[in-house]
């Protein structure tokens, strides 16, 4: 095959879930793409919100490279003394983030490090929220460990009527707190943790698809409305968000390279045995401000 035949050549898509999530074939991500596979990327992408690479082989530099495809990489904040993840700033990389159960003397470590992860949405709490993730599987436990993916477009879509109406332009308030449990503490003082104002549904400017933006772990509340009242609403959107029939679960193999639209899912991750390693490499890509 030629230059030119494989710039024009067609990448393969393969549904992995009827509302969200997508194979990709015929993509080596060792390799610069050329503009028009990275067009067709973007497609499937803007199309199908998860999309998955299998088989892959590639360094740091190549998952960089393929990410920066979809904006600016972004960059890392170093943690505090004393903070976990502190001990190893010599290897520290202000783009990439190892996430790792355990170090190379089998203790546990690290907030990302093991157990179960409610669904959230990667930095929706700052002004400008990580617009695309992109994580690597090097290391796969043999069972549990599961990302899951849900449809931010089908939460909105079954959203009753006249919640839609009642919420059009509404504000909520995202919270970073990352604790055991479905739910963030409603009690904490906003000003001890990262926090910001954000739209109840965003509509997302590469599908121009209208997504319902909150999440157990993040949103604490709506703007404007009495704490209880929106409390009970909140939780009626949760249960929407988090219905196994919008969701896929991927279940990792090595050499996996899985991304996703941060506008346009929610994602967690389930439990697996703590005496078994699970390291994925991670990178996002900035986002713009979505007000």
């Amino acid at each position: 095959m030629s230059m030119a035949e494989a710039a024009v050549s067609r990448i393969s898509v393969t549904k992995l879930h009827p509302i969200i999530g997508a194979e990709i074939g015929g993509v080596d991500l060792s390799r610069p793409l050329d503009a028009e596979t990275i067009r067709q990327i973007k497609e499937a992408w803007f199309k199908h919100t998860v999309l998955v690479f299998r088989n892959q082989n590639i360094s740091e530099d190549d998952q960089r490279r393929f990410a920066s495809h979809f904006g600016p990489v972004a960059k890392r904040v170093p943690p505090r003394a004393g903070a976990a993840g502190a001990d190893s700033l010599l290897d520290w990389d202000d783009m990439l983030l190892i996430t790792d159960n355990v170090d190379e003397k089998g203790k546990p470590k690290g907030a990302l490090g093991h157990g179960e992860m409610w669904f959230h949405s990667d930095k929706c709490y700052h002004r400008r929220p990580h617009r695309a993730t992109f994580l690597f599987g090097i290391e796969i436990p043999a069972e549990g460990g599961i990302t899951r993916f849900s449809s931010s477009y089908a939460a909105y879509e079954r959203l009753p009527a006249d919640v839609k109406t009642r919420l059009d332009g509404a504000m909520v308030m995202q919270g970073h707190q990352y604790t055991t449990g479905r739910r963030i503490d409603l009690s904490t003082d906003i000003a001890t943790m990262h926090h910001c104002r954000q739209p109840i549904a965003v509509t997302n400017p590469g599908s121009g698809r209208k997504g319902l933006y909150v999440t157990s772990q993040n949103t604490m509340w709506i703007e404007g409305m009495d704490r209880d009242e929106s409390e009970a609403l909140l939780l009626k959107m949760f249960d929407i968000a988090e219905d196994p029939a919008i969701i896929y679960d991927h279940v990792w193999r090595l050499g996996d390279l899985v991304m996703w639209d941060n506008l346009a899912c929610l994602h967690a991750r389930t439990d697996w045995p703590s005496e078994q390693r699970r390291t994925l490499r991670r990178c996002t890509t900035e986002g713009e401000p979505l007000y």
